[in-house]
C-alpha cells in the first residue's frame, strides 16, 4: 500500500513539471497557494525545491498540471464542477467534446483550471475517508450534525500567528494510529502535541477533547479544533482551523499530516462542529 501510495506520488509529481506558474502576492503562503491550486504544500515544495515554506513577494512558483480527471457523483451538475475547480461550463465541454450539459453518473471528465493569472478563491475537492483517534472507554452519544462552517473572513488568518509556526514544522508527519511520538501521531496526538509547544495542555483523544472544550460560538477562529465523525455514531476525528476555510489533521488516507479544506464535500458530510481552545485566544489574542 505504501508503495502504490509513493508512486502516486511520484507520478503527481512527475506531471507537475508540465505545470502553469504562480507569481506569489503579498500576503500569499504556501497552504494558501496549494488550496487554491488544489494541491498540496508537500508537492509545490518538491516541485519548486523549497527547503522551507518561506516566500519572498514577485517569486515565481511552479505549479501542478492545471487538467485534473474528475468522476461525476450524484447531483453533480457541470455548473457545480466548474465551480468547485475554478473552471467554466464552457471550457469543461469544449474539453470534453461535450454538445449539452447532460452528465452520467460514473462520467470521467477533463477539467481545465483557470489560468494562473486568475486562480479560483477557493476549488474544494473531494476528500477520502481520514483515519480516527486512539480509542477511549465507552460510547458518548453525538450531537445532530452541525451545519457547514460558514464562509470565513479574510481576516481570520493571521500568518505571523504562533500557532502557524508550530503547525508547519509538522506538515508531512507519517500518521500511524495511537501514535504519539516525534516520528509518528494520530490525528488527536498532533493537535496534542501542537498545543505543547503553544504551553497549553489538552487532553490525548479526540473524543476526550471535544468533551472538554466548549462548543464554538459564531465565527470560527485560527486554532479553533474541528471534529469529525467518520463511523457515523462517535467522534472519532479532529484537526485544527487555520483560517480561510482549512485546517490541519494527521490524515491516515494521505499517512501524513496535511492541510485540507473544510469545503470539501467530504468533509462537510462527517462535520460536527468547532471547540474553542479558550486558553489559545487568552495567550494569543
Amino acid at each position: 500500500m505504501r508503495t502504490v501510495a509513493w508512486l502516486l506520488c511520484w507520478l503527481a509529481f512527475a506531471l507537475a513539471q508540465e505545470g502553469a506558474t504562480y507569481t506569489v502576492q503579498r500576503g500569499d503562503t504556501l497552504y494558501s497557494i496549494a488550496k487554491r491550486f488544489e494541491t498540496t504544500v508537500e508537492t509545490l515544495m518538491q516541485l519548486n525545491r523549497l527547503s522551507d515554506t518561506t516566500l519572498s513577494v514577485g517569486q515565481v512558483l511552479r505549479l501542478p498540471a492545471r487538467v485534473v480527471q474528475y468522476t461525476v457523483q450524484r447531483g453533480d451538475t457541470l455548473y457545480s464542477i466548474a465551480r468547485r475547480y475554478g473552471s467554466t461550463v464552457e471550457a469543461i465541454q469544449r474539453e470534453n467534446g461535450l454538445e449539452g450539459t447532460t452528465l452520467s453518473l460514473g462520467q470521467v471528465l477533463r477539467i481545465p483550471q483557470v489560468s494562473a493569472a486568475n486562480p479560483p478563491a477557493s476549488a474544494p475537492s473531494p476528500a477520502p475517508p481520514a483515519g480516527s483517534s486512539a480509542n477511549l472507554t465507552g460510547p458518548i452519544p453525538l450531537p445532530d450534525p452541525a451545519p457547514p462552517p460558514s464562509q470565513p473572513a479574510d481576516t481570520d488568518y493571521d500568518p505571523t500567528h504562533p500557532l502557524i509556526r508550530v503547525v508547519l514544522r509538522y506538515l508531512g508527519l507519517p500518521y500511524v494510529f495511537g501514535a504519539n511520538a516525534d516520528r509518528a501521531v494520530d490525528c488527536s496526538a498532533f493537535v496534542q502535541q501542537v498545543y505543547a509547544e503553544l504551553g497549553i495542555r489538552l487532553p490525548r483523544t479526540s473524543r476526550e477533547q471535544w468533551g472538554a472544550l466548549p462548543t464554538v460560538q459564531g465565527a470560527m477562529r485560527q486554532g479553533d479544533l474541528v471534529f469529525f465523525s467518520f463511523g457515523g455514531d462517535q467522534i472519532d476525528h479532529v484537526g485544527i482551523y487555520l483560517g480561510r476555510g482549512v485546517f490541519v489533521h494527521a490524515n491516515s488516507y494521505g499517512s501524513r499530516v496535511v492541510i485540507e479544506s473544510l469545503e470539501s464535500p467530504y468533509y462537510k458530510r462527517v462535520y460536527r462542529g468547532a471547540k474553542r481552545v479558550e486558553a489559545l485566544q487568552a495567550v494569543y489574542p
